[in-house]
């Protein structure tokens, strides 16, 4: 079971997770907002930059993202997005990521978790008691992890 948290001041759901890019060699953990309403998963600037992304070596998506900011086109590259159950796995997921532009109105934007991954599980939200968790149903790959005290 995956265990996300709600954030302290705003409540908004979110889950910890890493995003690796390997046409790009990066990798870096990520505090992704759960978002049901979301397509794709996004890459926000903020968390763009600390990856260290290069924008200028990115080639812009000939489909137009779609959101409350209206219409933007944007960059996709292949990525894995990977998730830890420390008592049993890490999940990964092969996905085409939309990386959005490093925008002065996007740079407190968090990055999103949307349904190409989200669709994959079964999510229990209770902000009553405090409990945001995911059962997998299905990954790309799935990496068995020892169970404690086991090396």
């Amino acid at each position: 079971m995956l265990r996300g948290r709600f954030g302290d001041t705003s409540k908004r759901p979110y889950l910890e997770g890493r995003l690796y890019i390997p046409r790009l060699s990066l990798w870096s953990d990520i505090s992704f907002l759960v978002d049901t309403g979301a397509d794709s998963t996004v890459l926000m600037p903020a968390d763009g930059i600390k990856m260290g992304i290069d924008y200028g070596s990115l080639t812009r998506s000939n489909i137009p993202a779609v959101g409350i900011g209206g219409q933007s086109f944007n960059y996709t590259e292949e990525a894995w997005a990977v998730f830890s159950d420390p008592d049993r796995a890490l999940y990964c997921y092969y996905l085409d990521l939309d990386i959005l532009n490093p925008i002065p109105e996007l740079m407190d934007a968090p990055s999103l978790l949307g349904r190409v991954v989200l669709n994959r599980w079964v999510m229990h939200y209770s902000l009553t008691d405090g409990s945001l968790t995911f059962d997998v149903v299905t990954a790309d790959r799935t990496i068995p992890l020892p169970l404690s005290g086991e090396t």
